[in-house]
C-alpha cells in the first residue's frame, strides 16, 4: 500500500472554554479507501471506516507509548 494519506489539521475554539483545539480530518480515498474496504470485507466487526481508523490509531498510540516506556 502506498504510504500517502491526506491529513488536514484545523484549529477550532471550544465554545464552552474558549480553548483552541486541533481538529484532524483524514481523507479516505485511493489506496486507503481500497484497503479499508478489504478490511471491512474480511473483518465484519469493522462496520465503518471510522471504526477501523479509530482502532488503528489506538493500537498505534499504544505501540508508541510502549516504545517510550521501555
Amino acid at each position: 500500500m502506498k504510504k500517502t494519506i491526506t491529513i488536514i489539521s484545523e484549529e477550532f475554539e471550544n465554545e464552552k472554554t474558549g480553548e483552541l483545539v486541533e481538529g484532524v480530518t483524514i481523507i479516505v480515498d485511493g489506496m486507503l479507501k481500497e484497503f479499508l474496504n478489504i478490511i471491512k470485507l474480511e473483518k465484519p466487526e469493522y462496520e465503518t471506516n471510522t471504526s477501523i481508523i479509530h482502532d488503528a490509531l489506538m493500537r498505534g498510540l499504544e505501540d508508541i507509548k510502549d516504545s517510550i516506556t521501555k
